[in-house]
């Protein structure tokens, strides 16, 4: 997690030589060398370098970059007390130095990991509310979570009010001490299983004259409620709860505190960021495995060893693209990556960028992309490349890079995401034969017999064809049923026993073998104008 602040800070800071004015070439050398050091992960050798740049009287932009330098290579050394003075020494020499958000970046990273967290606190309110505030309070929280005294958390909330890290830690420490500690004997002793399913499904929306919000809720909730009817008949009873939880962290409080619920082997949810957070610290307290259902934030699963993503998280979808192009017969070692507005976006662009230079790709192209076709053709590499890679969530960006592609009369495989397509608006002429291959983590293959007796099944109850969120709830509720109903309440050790994947389901089905992400991730192509599993 340190090194991930680091490599925050590294985006934003431009490695520039040579523009500095008065700048020695001799200076200019040593610097590039020192900086090769540290890119090359040689720190010892870069702290010694930078620190010597460090002392020069030379006028140049560079040496303040050096003391800059000296502190991120002794941070990587985890010697924090050199890396404090080389940051203090760096604000006190050049005070001018336009950087100082970073600065106090650091400082804030070096005060959390001397568990000076007052200081800490302190020093991070110098940050500009509009600077790197994201990270700053996913750093606030990942060490917020590591402070066990209750007494503490307490007397820093107190002094930093304002500080949402501190106040949900300062909940999630009431939940834990005022759940009964009887529940897990309760819970374990019934011989059935109880799923609480904390959805949106917004009850007041319902009726003939009201258009229904959360649609998605509640297929998910009636494709549960098939595979309980199934579980039946394989000799497992599951109960489904349904509870209709939006982001209300006080109705969330209240019901943690219910006897019946504290009933609950599972939840399922609850889907909002203020609602999960109670809810996963009571399964902490309580031992209780959480899922949840939508997200493909990898961050939820920080928190608890026993949460979990029932779909594959962005950074997973990114490794299992880069898994399948290492596996194609694609020409080359280098690949250019493109991404759209969303954030989304450009984090799966990120970690397919680290996935690829992993396996020793060349990264040619890293760039965003607007998603019309003139854009797209001025930044398509110039050197043929084994395949492009494009992360986005906007319909019109498939379309258009495929037109970019054919205006440059470029045939290189695009991988891609299965939201980049409107199918409907592909043409014999725009496809051309290319080969195109989507991440498609909703993918549903019409030609499994699964699928086709669940949607014969859903119609018959509900009346309507299935969503693709009714095949997730069904899958979901059976795959954690029989989880329950063979193994008992050792989760990890059945999650990390082969055999457990053994059974199939409508979709791809789970896979989460030492993981608690969802491991499983149709890759697929176009065929005939409709996707189907690539090989």
């Amino acid at each position: 997690m340190l090194n991930r602040f680091i490599w925050i800070l590294l985006l934003l800071f431009t490695f520039q030589v040579g523009k500095a004015q008065n700048s020695l070439p001799e200076y200019e050398l040593a610097y590039k060398k020192a900086l090769e050091l540290y890119k090359n992960h040689e720190y010892e050798k870069a702290k010694f370098a930078f620190t010597n740049l460090s002392n020069s009287q030379l006028v140049s932009a560079l040496v303040p970059n050096s003391f800059y330098f000296s502190a991120l290579s002794a941070i990587k050394l985890k010697e924090y007390s050199a890396a404090k003075t080389a940051l203090k020494n760096l604000i006190t020499v050049y005070p001018s130095w336009t950087d100082k958000t970073e600065i106090n970046f650091l400082l804030t990273l070096l005060a959390f990991e001397d568990k000076k967290y007052s200081e800490a606190f302190g020093i991070a309110q110098k940050i500009p509310a509009d600077s790197l505030q994201d990270d700053l309070n996913e750093m606030k929280a990942f060490y917020v979570r590591k402070i066990d005294a209750p007494k503490l958390v307490q007397e820093l909330s107190k002094k930093y009010p304002n500080e949402t890290s501190l106040s949900d830690k300062v909940q999630q420490n009431i939940v834990i001490n005022t759940t009964s500690a009887g529940v897990t004997k309760s819970r374990t002793s019934k011989g059935y299983f109880n799923f609480g399913l904390l959805l949106p499904v917004e009850i007041d929306s319902f009726g003939p004259d009201k258009t229904r919000k959360n649609q998605y809720a509640l297929d998910l909730y009636q494709g549960m409620k098939l595979a309980k009817a199934q579980l039946l008949k394989e000799g497992i009873t599951l109960n489904c709860f349904v509870y209709d939880m939006i982001n209300e962290p006080d109705e969330m409080l209240e019901l943690v505190n219910n006897r019946s619920f504290q009933m609950m082997d599972l939840l399922v949810g609850p889907l909002y960021t203020e609602t999960n957070k109670i809810a996963t610290a009571y399964c902490e307290a309580n031992q209780i495995p959480i899922v949840n259902p939508m997200s493909n934030n990898q961050k939820i699963l920080q928190d608890y060893n026993l949460s979990f993503l029932a779909q594959p998280s962005l950074a997973m979808q990114a490794a299992k693209a880069a898994d399948f192009v290492s596996r194609q017969a694609f020409l080359g070692r280098n690949t250019a990556i493109y991404y759209s507005d969303a954030q989304n976006d450009s984090l799966m662009a990120v970690s397919y960028r680290e996935q690829m230079e992993k396996i020793g790709y060349e990264i040619v192209k890293f760039e965003k992309i607007k998603s019309y076709s003139e854009d797209i053709v001025a930044k398509l590499p110039e050197k043929r490349v084994s395949h492009i890679f494009m992360s986005t969530s906007d319909k019109k960006a498939g379309l258009s890079m495929i037109t970019a592609l054919n205006k440059k009369e470029i045939m290189t495989p695009l991988v891609t995401t299965a939201e980049a397509f409107n199918s409907y608006n592909l043409s014999n002429g725009t496809l051309s034969g290319r080969e195109i291959y989507c991440i498609n983590p909703e993918f549903v293959d019409n030609e499994k017999p699964e699928v086709d007796a669940f949607r014969k099944d859903y119609l018959a109850k509900y009346g309507v064809i299935p969503s693709y969120y009714a095949f997730h709830g069904y899958d979901l509720a059976l795959f954690w049923g029989r989880l329950f109903g063979k193994n008992g309440y050792n989760i990890r050790k059945s999650l990390d026993t082969p055999a457990t994947y053994n059974n199939a389901y409508t979709l791809m089905g789970f896979n989460y073998f030492k993981s608690q992400d969802n491991q499983i991730c149709p890759i697929t192509t176009l065929d005939n104008f409709k996707f189907v599993l690539a090989k």
